[in-house]
Formats: structure tokens, sequence, C-alpha cells
């Protein structure tokens, strides 16, 4: 008889052990099996997730931790004056590996009377006829109106001659060009304006655009009983006047198509805002405005110091601040530039991103991915244990049988063999029931929990609290209940059927090695004897 044929043959003489030990093997293979599932599907799923958020950051103040810090209110102006990241230190950041482009730039105004401020076109049947009211100074630009010929634009004096915004798909050149490096570092005054900006106001490659940079005296308007605004070419109401003239170098498509899905709250005006921002936003070289800062803002910081000497409580306003930009080729790699930036800027600085979006769906599946790994240790745990146990009792009630075909003869690593045979029967048939049943079980149970888990979080998920405010145009959305679940699968690859063989197989050997192990050491005469 060949040892297969009385390894089966042992296997039969004890089916109610052997089922016994089958159905433990099941059990436990099963939350192994399950474990390992769940845990690649979360691991999974979070990946999809993270290659769904833009790989945009800019740099952001702990505010709550310079608050502490300092000893002023949170809101205290002096948190971001204090440390604040210079040039130097954003091109730093821009240096790291991760950064495929990056930009620091200023924002500012322009006036004039020359231009009208192009409406784009919003679906206003995917918006609540209060959120409407609201849009409606934000969508058409009465809110830069100061009178019925004078409007306000939004201006983005950038260092990057590619435009960072062209290079992260919000907006893609239509005609002309971009800046050239020298035109940035001399302050050429050459400027970049939208397609729909253009045809309503009648530019063109070349052609020439005026605006006015003016800080007006609150303060003094006030006292003559009128609204600066207008007179604001008046010179007693001015505390800065600049006359700037910039030839057409560029004109772009704002590619950026709003999604109503991701911004159904009461902020949703504050994304159109600057959607509509990003229709009349003029691109200037940052040279233009850098020297000019600092003079208006000691202009202005002069203006608030006589409201308050007046009796008027005013805030001292934050100096000019420094925004900054980075894109990143992949998306997994924030968290790690992420860090990796803190390290580079001041206390309290570091960079910011829009992944908190999904930060608590992703917080729910690490506290699924925990219990998945504390199922497997324990599962692992118990196989040991139980494995080890069944396979020592089972060799002790065989002992004689051992000492006889020793004292016949037999071979003993004939005899380990055997009882491998057979142990590998027992495991195999049942890791094979764990495969077929005991997966559609534990996916069920984890999809059922990872449906109800992500449900509750949706409910409670604020998106704009989570975004900072110069990325809300950035804002990927919620990603649908039926798309999550999509997303989250636990089905059998060949990846996760090897890694359970592979741990199964690991397991086994190491508890039923010792046992067997002690067949060696069995002395027949003495077995015998007893």
């Amino acid at each position: 008889m060949t040892i297969f044929e009385k390894a089966i043959t042992s296997i039969k003489r004890q089916p109610v052990k052997n089922i016994t030990l089958i159905v433990l093997i099941f059990i436990l293979g099963t939350a192994t099996l399950g474990a390992i599932s769940v845990r690649a599907a979360i691991i999974a799923t979070e990946e999809n997730m993270m290659m769904r958020v833009p790989t945009v950051s800019t740099i952001q103040v702990d505010a709550a931790s310079a608050a502490l810090e300092l000893g002023v209110s949170i809101h205290d102006p002096h948190i971001w004056n204090e440390n604040r990241p210079t040039s130097d230190d954003i091109a730093a950041v821009g240096q790291l590996p991760y950064v495929r482009a990056y930009d620091f730039y200023f924002f500012w105004t322009f006036m004039s009377s020359d231009f009208e401020w192009f409406v784009p076109e919003v679906d206003e049947s995917r918006i609540s006829r209060e959120i409407l009211e609201l849009l409606s100074l934000q969508l058409s630009g009465d809110h830069y109106l100061f009178d019925n010929e004078t409007e306000r634009f939004p201006v983005r004096a950038v260092n990057h001659p590619e435009l960072t915004d062209i290079e992260s798909g919000l907006l893609s050149l239509a005609s002309g060009r971009t800046f050239y490096p020298e035109e940035i570092e001399n302050g050429t005054m050459v400027a970049a304006v939208s397609q729909g900006f253009a045809d309503l106001n009648n530019l063109y490659l070349g052609a020439a655009m005026p605006f006015h940079l003016v800080l007006h005296d609150d303060l003094a308007a006030q006292n003559e009983g009128i609204r600066f605004g207008h007179h604001w070419l008046d010179e007693r109401f001015m505390l800065h006047y600049e006359l700037l003239e910039f030839e057409v170098i560029g004109i772009y498509n704002v590619e950026f198509e709003f999604n109503y899905e991701n911004y159904q709250a009461p902020g949703t005006w504050m994304p159109l805002d600057q959607f509509a921002n990003l229709h009349n936003q003029i691109y200037i070289p940052i040279s233009v405005l850098d020297p000019l800062l600092l003079p208006l803002h000691e202009s202005y910081r002069e203006m608030r110091a006589r409201q308050r000497e007046s009796g008027i409580y005013i805030n001292e306003d934050p100096e000019p601040f420094i925004h900054a930009f980075f894109l990143l080729y992949d998306p997994r790699d924030l968290r790690i530039f992420s860090e990796s930036a803190e390290d580079l800027l001041p206390d309290f600085w570091g960079v910011a991103d829009v992944s908190g979006t999904f930060a608590p769906i992703i917080s729910s599946m690490d506290i699924i991915l925990e219990i998945a790994d504390l199922i497997l240790v324990l599962a692992i745990g118990a196989t040991v244990m139980t494995m080890t146990l069944v396979t020592t009792f089972l060799l002790r009630e065989r002992k004689r049988e051992i000492g006889v075909y020793i004292a016949l003869g037999e071979k003993k690593y004939r005899i380990l063999i055997q009882f491998l045979i057979e142990i590998g029967i027992l495991v195999a048939t049942g890791v094979i029931l764990s495969l077929f049943l005991g997966s559609t079980l534990s996916t069920r149970l984890s999809r059922n929990m990872f449906e109800q888990i992500l449900a509750e979080q949706m409910i409670e998920s604020h998106l704009l609290e989570r975004i900072p405010s110069e990325l809300e145009l950035f804002n990927p959305g919620i990603i649908p209940l039926e798309e999550m679940l999509e997303m989250y699968d636990t089905s059998l690859d060949r990846q996760a059927i090897v890694i359970f063989i592979g741990v199964t197989s690991i397991i086994v050997l190491f508890s039923t090695a010792l046992p067997i192990m002690q067949i060696i050491k069995i002395n027949p005469k003495k077995i015998l004897s007893d």
C-alpha cells in the first residue's frame, strides 16, 4: 500500500474527528480570507478615491496653533503676518520631486470704465431660488460696480510663465501665447484674458488694455458725506493711483465646467464667484504688481490708523499676501508632499489640498481596515493554536499505531509524509470550502457594514468646510454611494487567492511542524511496553 493510500484509509477511519477539523479550518479560513479580501478592497478603494483627487495644493497657516502660540484670537491678522513664507520658501517646496509645476502670485483688482464684466452662463434650473438670489451679484460682477460705467476686475500677478491654471486644466490657450520668462522677470506690461472677456470688449492680440489701479480713501469720502464710488477718479479721495496699460498677448478658454452636484450648499456662491472671476481674470507678470503692493498697503494702513483715531474700530488688515499653487504628478503623493513641505516652510505653515473632501469616508474605511487587521491577526493566532492542539491530540491518539509502524521497520520519514498528506487533505478541503462558501459570506457582511458607514458619513459630510478657498474650483465632489460600492470590490482575484493560500500554508507548516517532529523521537519499545 502506498503512502497516499495509507493516508486516505486513515482519514476514512475517523470521519467525525476529521469532519470537525475541516469545519474548524473552514471557519478560521473564512475569517482569514474575509480579512484579507476586505483589507485589499479597502486599500484599492482608498487608492481609487485618491486618484480622483486633483493634484493641487496651496500654502495655509495652522491658525489655531499660531493663535495659541501668539496668545491672540484665531481671527487676529497677526497670525497671517507672523513669519510668513517668502517666495524663496515657496520655491524650495516647488523643487520637491513630487511637484510638476508651481507658482507664487498676488491677487489685486483693477478698475476700468472701458470694459464690461463678462457674465458666464449657468444652468439656473440646477440652483435653488434662494441661492440664485445670493448669486446674482457674483455672476454678474455687480459686486464690483462703483457706478453705472465703472467696474473692478480681478488680477492675478503670476511668476510661472506657462500659467499653472492652464497646466491644471482650468484653462486652455485659445490664441497667442503665455508669458516669456524675461517678461516675468522685467515686469513687461503684457496680459492674458479670457475669450469671453475679449469678445465682449472687442479685444484682440496686440490690443492695448488700460486699467486704473486706485486705492480710495474711505474716511475722506465719509467726511464729505458721499460715496467715493461715484467719484472714483477724484484726487481728494485717492490714497494711491496708477494708470497701467497692458498689451494682450494671450487669450484663453475657460475649460472648467461647473459641477452643480458638488456645491449644493449655502456656500455655493463662493465657488460660483470664483467661476465668474475666472472668466474675467487678468493675468499679468508678478513683477508688475510686486513693487506697487507695499506702498499701497502703507497708504491703506495710514487710512486705517486715521479711522481708529476718529473712533471707528477697525482691525489692522494683513499685509499683501503671497499665494502659492503646486501641481503634483500623482495624487497618491499628496500626503508625503504635505509632510515634506512642512519641513521647508516657517512654523505653523504647511500645504493644504482638496483630499479633505474624502477625509470622513477614508477615516471610516481606516476603521474597517483596523478591524480587518485585528480579525486577521486573531484568525491566524486561533488557527495556529487550533492546528497545533488538534495535530498534537491526533498524534497522541495514534502514538501506539506509530510505534507499531516503526517496530515493523517503517521509515520515520514515510510516517511523517503520511501525516503531512492527511493534514494536507483536510486543510485543503477546508480551504476550498472557504474559497467558495466563506468568501460569499464574508463579502456580504463586510459590504453591508461598508454601505452603512458610507451612508452615515455622506450625510454628515460638509465639503466646502474642508476645501481651501483658493482651491474650491477643484472640488472633486461627493462620490455617489452606488459608485463607492462598485469601487469596494471584495471579489477574489488571483493575488488575493495566492496570498490566502500562502498564509494558510505557512500557518499549517508552522502549527504542525513541532507536533509531527515528535514522531522522530518516538521509541517503539517504550510505547509497546506501556
